[in-house]
């Protein structure tokens, strides 16, 4: 098991290359998130405000915690899977890059412009360590994210210019391990502290 994980390890340190490739790709999508919003494109709107919906029709004071979690941890863990493997057919990693810059920037730059009312009243002053829950959310899903999507970036590389279902598992295979040793039991984590600050705030703001 030690020398899986150090197998693991390894593969991911082999993509920090790839991951800042992703890094840069998932950057140019967020900022065109801010001309897409004051353009205001209704085609590119859309699936951001689908999710930001969702979000405000289950994520609720009463929802248990055990279920948030896990709603966060399998969404995550298996949407950044795909996007990984998607590697096989070469480009697909770079347009999920793109695309997952650009949907992050217009949540954010909607939830900004969204009325508060008397929020500020209510709300008491944020606590030092709900602010490191957050930071540490961010941290770990977006380094899993961009390392995932440069292991999928290398894995189209290595798949060629033709896909070939015996390639594909060979080149697969390690990038599978790394992602199942390290980068699911971070996501894990990071579930669970995400999940703690949502009902945090959720109970702050009633």
């Amino acid at each position: 098991m030690l020398d899986a994980f150090t197998l693991a390890v390894r593969t991911l340190g082999e993509h920090f290359g790839a991951a800042l490739w992703a890094l840069a790709v998932f950057a140019a999508g967020f900022l065109l998130a801010f001309l897409v919003v004051r353009l205001d494109v209704r085609s590119l709107l859309a699936f951001p405000a689908w999710l930001m919906r969702l979000a405000k029709r289950h994520m609720r004071p009463e929802t248990s915690p055990v279920l948030m979690c896990a709603f966060i941890f399998l969404f995550n863990s298996a949407a950044i899977f795909c996007y990984m493997l998607s590697g096989g057919l070469l480009f697909l990693p770079f347009v999920f890059a793109l695309l997952t810059g650009l949907h992050i920037g217009v949540i954010m730059l909607k939830d900004v412009q969204e009325p508060r009312g008397d929020l500020a009243m209510r709300t008491p002053p944020p606590r030092a360590w709900l602010g490191f829950l957050g930071i540490f959310v961010v941290a770990v899903e977006l380094s899993a994210f961009w390392l995932s999507i440069g292991m999928g970036m290398e894995l189209g590389r290595a798949m060629g210019a033709k896909f070939a279902w015996a390639t594909f598992i060979a080149a697969a295979e390690p990038r599978v391990l790394a992602y199942t040793l390290v980068v699911v039991p971070a996501l894990l984590v990071s579930a669970i502290a995400e999940t703690a600050a949502i009902k945090v705030m959720l109970r702050d703001e009633g």
